[in-house]
């Protein structure tokens, strides 16, 4: 018989996958109150460095600005890690690449990361803190945006 413990995190790690992928959802169809709903009231969100929106009312404020800059988006997770830090909490990793078409018809893609913390709500589990790390963007200035952090290689 499965240790019920085990089979109540498989839920949960699907249930906070589900989430993360209705965040990118919500994004890409310029829905910015549906989108800021995935976290919960006092979340903090860096989509620059040392730029943290705190609280769901001003993220969604953000968001709303954010996306109106965009004709179309098409945001894409990867690579998911969860580790559970008791029953009520988690970190999570998550390689992001973003595709971006402004309303003249340029484009920007971004490679990146998502750095999360999740806590389980009332709700279920919700974005209690979420930090992009680049490594990088085509079509775009990247030294704008948080440094992915990746360690220099050895040169030969």
């Amino acid at each position: 018989m499965p240790d019920p413990s085990l089979l109540a995190q498989l839920l949960d790690r699907q249930e906070i996958t589900a989430v993360m992928a209705a965040y990118t959802r919500w994004a890409d169809l310029n829905r910015p109150e549906e989108q800021a709903a995935t976290c919960t009231d006092d979340c903090r969100v860096s989509y620059h460095p040392d730029d943290w929106i705190v609280g769901r009312a001003a993220l969604t404020s953000k968001l709303r600005t954010a996306l109106a800059g965009y004709a179309q988006t098409s945001h894409h997770l990867s690579n998911i890690e969860i580790d559970f830090q008791g029953l009520d909490s988690a970190t999570a990793q998550s390689a992001v690449i973003a595709w971006h078409r402004r309303h003249d018809g340029t484009e920007w893609t971004l490679y990146g990361r998502y750095v999360d913390r999740w806590t389980r709500s009332g709700d279920g589990w919700r974005l209690a803190e979420r930090e992009l790390r680049a490594a990088g963007a085509v079509g775009r200035d990247d030294r704008q945006l948080p440094p992915l952090g990746r360690a220099p290689g050895a040169l030969t």
